[in-house]
């Protein structure tokens, strides 16, 4: 199924405007990830958490019922299964972690099947997992709550129009995720300079730096 592709961010203050709480940026817009840190095991989230920054209530795995069972992507088995991980991603929007349940079948692509595992604190956004028939997955994200699509009357079209592609894969998913949201508390939160912001956050942000002029 081809979807859009894209990303819904935030404001990054003179690096990147946004006014509302989302806005969507097209695929090209976007600053590229560090591509060799991406093994399945996020040991690049692994650090000191910032007393500044507020971090989203990790996923208990055993205490939230949260469902792993199988034909679910490694990674996003390694990461559910590990709170120092969920613990360990901002958010500057007060999201939170959906503990994972059974898949319910997508209202787009044949087959294809979406587990909710992120969502916004006033349900202006969802994201899932969209687990493909032949084992592959993306990330997506849209303002339709899918667990209960049926039941709400949603169709193939109204679903094509609103989900999002936001990342080919889970991990690549939560780095552009943790890195925009520790940047937002960096540069809008706490006014850091530019020479202050942590090293992710500053490779992150070159690329909009330098299409400012900044």
């Amino acid at each position: 199924m081809v979807l859009t592709t894209g990303w819904f961010g935030t404001d990054l203050g003179p690096y990147r405007r946004d006014d509302g709480t989302y806005d969507y940026f097209p695929p090209d817009s976007l600053p590229p990830l560090p591509e060799p840190l991406f093994d399945g095991r996020f040991a690049w989230l692994a650090g000191a958490r910032d007393p500044r920054v507020a971090y989203m209530r990790p996923i208990d795995v055993r205490a939230d019922g949260a469902f792993l069972g199988t034909g679910l992507p490694d990674p996003f088995v390694e990461f559910m299964r590990r709170p120092e991980l969920s613990g360990a991603v901002p958010s500057c929007t007060a999201c939170w972690w959906q503990p994972p349940a059974p898949p319910v079948p997508s209202p787009v692509g044949a087959g294809a099947r979406l587990l909710r595992f992120l969502n916004d604190q006033q349900d202006c956004l969802f994201w899932y997992l969209y687990l493909e028939p032949d084992g592959g997955h993306r990330v997506v994200a849209g303002g339709i709550n899918y667990d209960t699509w049926v039941e709400d009357g949603v169709d193939e079209v109204d679903a094509a129009g609103d989900l999002v592609e936001v990342a080919p894969d889970f991990e690549r998913f939560v780095y552009r995720f943790w890195v925009e949201n520790l940047a937002w508390f960096e540069v809008v939160s706490q006014e850091r300079d530019w020479d202050a912001l942590s090293p992710p956050v500053r490779d992150y942000l070159a690329r909009y730096r330098a299409a400012v002029g900044s």
